[in-house]
């Protein structure tokens, strides 16, 4: 059956190429304008969702197309547009392709009829109607007839040439899609369709070439709108698309100059991280992955994930602090292992991006990362023990490339099957081999940042990240504890405040160790100043051992 439906796929595909040749050779226009109308005909009589009038659809927009008398072309397009019930599928796909096929040869006019097609169905907005009008254009097949129009219209910039797209995109093409969408119903397909087509038109535009700017108020009014969303469907219904959609047409609209101003964009990657990083929950992930539409659904997650990282990188060109300390940190620290899957992902990206365009300023948070990094070595989820050694190989490449050193990273992708390893035993002792190889070239006045970010695990992880930040802690202390000399009050303050978690009886015995190493690499240093006098000498002795 996939053969036979796959074999009148390419059947089609022969006869719009044949249709096509012939009309650039055929110069009777008494005869292309014939062609349309028995081709109209057949189409009207077509049963929906039939592959020949998803053929017809394709066939006749090529012929209007050719035809250079204006009226007919408009008077077919129009009739067209009132007879497809786009409620069906089927008809808006049809309806979609109709007119981008028509626009490949008759741009402005397809562009003009739309415009005034647009206007009947907003009619109601301005001026007084009947009810029974009014009834019309409030049915479910209407708000349908917008969703698609509004989706025509972003395939119609992506087949313009330059000097059409220059010449009605800000006022025609997005003129028509806002007031098409100011008098849609806003339900789930009509902001489905806005979204979409505002991926496309900024995609067509994009392409249009890097001197030309889009007008900076209707650049305005387009974020506000797409960001307004983000706040409606933030924490929402678990399995909408909306929001992972919106991410990437903020992809492409950013790129559009004039570009955004750092504190615009950080509010902008701040929304898109709360409903792609943080949400969903771990809850509702069960229950996604439960759900019929599961596989669509994680994979426009795992693309709107790569969207938001591609969008991270524009604003690595100003700043990378907030990046990292706002976005990054928080997520890498969190509860829901997915969460924290999804902000390797982005981490991974940055620190790819930060090799890639030689921002070594990304070394600034040498410290932190590697704290951060070094417990998900051991992170529940495969596939964030990989990313995170990807994050850490990243790292120690910039921070060889910045202070041009040579690095001897030995072969950290080779460790990686250990992680793999079924045995946590074997796992922890992997992530130790590669706490020495990060710990060769550690930058010691980082040494702070560090202990500060395996703190954060500390008080907030459970099992085998506790024990990894733990190992990498004690390795840390074992190499340079003689090395650290003004940094022992901080430690020692870092270490005590740790001992304040409701969890402190699981990391008890790393504390207790990193003391007895303390006291023995600095001689002004007694178990005394690290714990309250109930907890004796012994008993961190006993933990240490």
């Amino acid at each position: 059956m996939w053969e036979e439906a796959k074999g009148k796929e390419t059947l089609a595909s022969v006869l719009q190429q044949f249709l096509r040749a012939s009309l650039d050779t055929m110069e009777d226009e008494a005869w292309t304008k014939g062609l349309s109308c028995e081709l109209s005909r057949w189409l009207s009589s077509s049963p929906s969702g039939s592959g020949e009038k998803s053929f017809l659809y394709k066939a006749l927009g090529t012929v209007l197309g050719a035809c250079k008398e204006v009226l007919h072309v408009q008077e077919k397009l129009l009739q067209h547009l009132e007879e497809a019930n786009a409620e069906e599928p089927s008809e808006a796909q049809g309806m979609i392709s109709f007119l981008s096929h028509a626009a490949e040869s008759s741009f402005h006019t397809v562009l003009d009829t739309l415009t005034m097609f647009a206007s009947r169905l907003c009619k109601g907005q301005k001026g007084r109607i009947s009810r029974r009008k009014k009834m019309e254009l409030d049915s479910r097949r209407a708000h349908a007839t917008r969703s698609a129009l509004i989706l025509a219209h972003g395939s119609l910039a992506l087949r313009a040439s330059k000097e059409q797209l220059l010449a009605r995109l800000e006022g025609d093409i997005v003129g028509n899609i806002l007031l098409l969408y100011s008098c849609s119903c806003r339900d789930l397909q009509n902001t489905l369709a806005l979204v979409q087509s505002i991926t496309d038109f900024s995609s067509a535009f994009q392409a249009v070439g890097d001197s030309v700017c889009f007008n900076p108020s209707l650049k305005g009014k387009l974020l506000e709108i797409l960001t307004d969303l983000l706040k409606k469907y933030y924490l929402g219904t678990p399995v909408s698309p909306v929001p992972l959609k919106v991410v990437l047409a903020l992809e492409q609209l950013s790129k559009l100059k004039p570009s955004l101003g750092t504190k615009d964009m950080c509010d902008m990657l701040s929304l898109c991280c709360k409903n792609v990083v943080l949400h969903p929950s771990a809850e509702m992930m069960l229950k996604i992955k439960k759900s019929q539409q599961a596989a669509q659904y994680l994979q426009l997650l795992q693309t709107s994930l790569k969207a938001l990282g591609r969008l991270m990188v524009v604003l690595l060109e100003t700043e990378t602090s907030g990046l990292f300390q706002n976005i990054v940190h928080r997520s890498m620290t969190s509860d829901n292992m997915w969460e924290r899957k999804r902000a390797l992902q982005i981490c991974s990206q940055l620190l790819a991006a930060c090799e890639e365009h030689g921002r070594g300023d990304a070394c600034k948070h040498f410290g932190s990362l590697v704290g951060l990094l070094a417990p998900l070595t051991c992170d529940p989820m495969p596939t964030s023990r990989q990313l995170a050694v990807t994050c850490l190989s990243s790292l120690l490449r910039i921070q060889a490339k910045a202070t041009n050193g040579v690095i001897k990273m030995g072969d950290i992708g080779s460790l990686c099957e250990g992680l793999n390893d079924r045995s946590t035993v074997c796992q922890l002792q992997t992530s130790s081999k590669i706490a020495r190889i990060v710990y060769r070239t550690f930058p010691l006045e980082d040494t702070i940042d560090f202990m500060m970010a395996i703190k954060d695990t500390f008080r907030k992880a459970k099992g085998m990240r506790v024990r990894a930040a733990g190992r990498w802690m004690i390795t840390f202390l074992q190499m340079y504890g003689k090395d650290i000399c003004r940094d022992v009050p901080l430690t020692n303050y870092i270490l005590r405040s740790c001992t304040s978690s409701p969890q402190h009886s699981t990391f008890m015995p790393f504390l207790s160790q990193a003391v007895v190493i303390l006291t023995r690499c600095q001689a002004d240093v007694t178990t005394d100043s690290f714990f309250p006098a109930a907890w004796s000498p012994q008993t961190v002795r006993h933990g240490g051992e």
